[in-house]
């Protein structure tokens, strides 16, 4: 049943995708509404489908790549629709839905079932407290780099003095640049945590706080990246242009310790397992 609820928010997602393009040419109150529409049914539907998956396994199951990519798409969503309540966007939507889209489909490539009894390991209230952290961090800051994108852009049709239907969509400077300012300190909270949290999930189990496996080394060097950020910003009061480009930068830092050291790098949390994708079964 999970795995049905999974399949539907996908199509959902997409077609909130699709809405949001068809609004970025034709646009229209309708479209955005089926839009919006789609990415909350969507949101919901995911969220049974956690669930669960939870229900059904006993606890968390938080320890494969297919639930890392699905969580991760689902806060991100969860952000999305928090940012329209308080910032209607509908471009927000146009670039959230499709990647969240993506980051399930890229998840069930992988295979979605537990094969095997959890490991002793990953039964540990450690797990749900260490992963959600990391992930809300991590959606945090790709909401922060579709704004830095958008500021970059926008800046650049003002500059260029090409005040268009395409210019009159996006959120103001002033907007964009509020979502990074109120973005940062959210986001480094939550990665702080996060990594502590690994920490003294590590020292519980293996006595040792600190292993310096990749994934930990690539944490601990986007932490001193967003560790610069917020003294740039708060110390040396970098906001507009400067703050969105370090965003971009910082986001691409987070993902390639989420996806590029798990898949390359190896070490503790490499991905493993078979790839038998979820919508082949």
């Amino acid at each position: 049943m999970d795995l049905i609820f999974f399949k539907v928010a996908v199509v959902f997602y997409l077609s909130s995708s699709m809405s949001y393009l068809i609004f970025l040419v034709f646009p229209s109150i309708k479209s955005t509404s089926v839009a919006l529409g789609c990415a909350v049914v969507g949101f919901v539907l995911q969220g049974l489908s956690i669930i669960h998956r939870a229900v059904f396994f006993g606890f968390f199951p938080l320890g494969t790549p297919f639930d890392a990519l699905s969580f991760f798409a689902w806060f991100v969503i969860g952000l999305f629709l928090l940012l329209q309540y308080r910032i209607p966007s509908p471009i927000f939507g146009a670039i959230v839905t499709p990647m969240a889209s993506v980051l399930m489909l890229f998840g069930s490539t992988f295979s979605y079932q537990i094969r095997e009894p959890m490991v002793p390991i990953l039964r540990s209230w450690w797990l749900p407290i260490h992963v959600t952290l990391a992930l809300a961090g991590n959606a945090v800051f790709a909401l922060m780099a579709i704004g830095g994108l958008m500021y970059i852009l926008q800046e650049r049709l003002i500059k260029g003095k090409r005040i268009g239907r395409f210019y009159r969509l996006l959120p103001s400077l002033e907007t964009l640049d509020k979502i990074n300012r109120h973005g940062l300190p959210l986001g480094f909270f939550l990665l702080t945590v996060g990594i502590i949290s690994g920490a003294l999930w590590a020292g519980s189990v293996w006595g040792f706080y600190w292993s310096w496996d990749p994934k930990e080394t690539w944490s601990l060097i986007t932490w001193f990246a967003y560790a610069a950020m917020v003294h740039q910003r708060v110390v040396l009061g970098w906001r507009g242009k400067r703050a969105a480009v370090l965003a971009l930068i910082g986001f691409g830092l987070v993902m390639f310790t989420f996806l590029g050291v798990s898949a390359l790098l190896g070490g503790h949390h490499a991905f493993k397992g078979p790839v038998m994708g979820a919508f082949a079964s």
